[in-house]
């Protein structure tokens, strides 16, 4: 009889212990997400529409969020350090969710670019501005999203080396916009951010709302309050034990079948492991691939 109460006692004491230890090694689930639709002359209907419904899809499965709409290259770098303060390295699900402007432009190489909405100048933030953010963060794992064009720019030409540098210093220590109080003409020169590195960050999955060259949608034709990549990914960003890499292969079936192949989401890849956005009950929110 002493050695059943013993052994009840035994294994009460390792099943506390067992919760005690998977509350410590919960995996943080943050979440940056950014709109920007106000480029003047050029601005786009929805992306704020998207990063509010994106937004609201992953709190609703356990995100902490960060919204942040029209960013000017100087917003931008605050966010992310601000940002940064929330990720925990190697105890942390990264989801970074940019809609707006985007090119593919040619200039040390060619790559692509999002735009901020800095007034009187085209402003181009490399995505390896992101892979750079990425490695110095360390989180577990990261998921991108990049609801943007990929069209290639020709007439896109790098500005003076000298004002382009003096551009990214003074947003980098949030100054503000370097051509405030002078009126600058629109041209087809751009501010490039792109001195970062190119090395892919580990374990990271990203997803371009479009194959290269091709345009992103601004509205869907069933939702005129979204674009058709967003509201996919709206639609099954939520779908029950299944890996994130199928519910991006949901959103590509459903965005061939809406754009009839003229737009198609195309994922970058280097996960080390099977990440679940909604796990089965009592899973881990990753695990070792099958």
């Amino acid at each position: 009889m002493k050695f059943f109460m013993l052994l009840s006692v035994l294994l009460l004491y390792m099943g506390c212990r067992s919760k005690v230890t998977d509350a410590n090694n919960k995996i943080k689930r943050v979440a940056l997400v950014i709109g920007n639709q106000d480029y003047g002359e050029n601005s786009l209907l929805n992306p704020i529409n998207d990063a509010v419904g994106i937004k609201e899809r992953l709190e609703s499965i356990g995100f902490d969020v960060t919204i942040r709409n029209n960013l000017t290259l100087s917003k931008f770098y605050k966010a992310l350090d601000e940002f940064k303060n929330k990720i925990e390295p190697n105890k942390t699900i990264v989801f970074f969710y940019f809609a707006g402007h985007g090119n593919t432009f040619k200039n040390k190489h060619l790559g692509e670019y999002l735009m901020m909405t800095d007034k009187n100048k085209k402003v181009l933030v490399s995505i390896y501005r992101l892979y750079t953010f990425l490695n110095e963060a360390k989180a577990r794992h990261n998921i991108v999203v990049i609801d943007a064009c990929r069209d290639y720019q020709k007439s896109y030409l790098p500005t003076d080396e000298v004002l382009n540098q003096r551009y990214i210093r003074s947003a980098r220590n949030y100054r503000g916009n370097f051509f405030m109080g002078r009126k600058v003409e629109e041209r087809e020169f751009v501010i490039y951010d792109d001195n970062c590195s190119d090395k892919f960050p580990p374990s990271t999955i990203i997803s371009y709302a479009t194959m290269h060259n091709q345009l992103a949608k601004d509205w869907s034709i069933y939702n005129k309050n979204h674009s058709p990549y967003t509201r996919q990914l709206i639609k099954y960003i939520d779908d029950e034990e299944i890996p994130i890499e199928e519910v991006f292969r949901r959103v590509r079936i459903g965005l061939i079948q809406e754009t009839n192949r003229t737009q198609i989401n195309l994922e970058e890849n280097s996960l080390e492991k099977n990440v679940w956005l909604v796990p089965k009950e009592g899973q881990m929110l990753f695990a070792p691939p099958i």
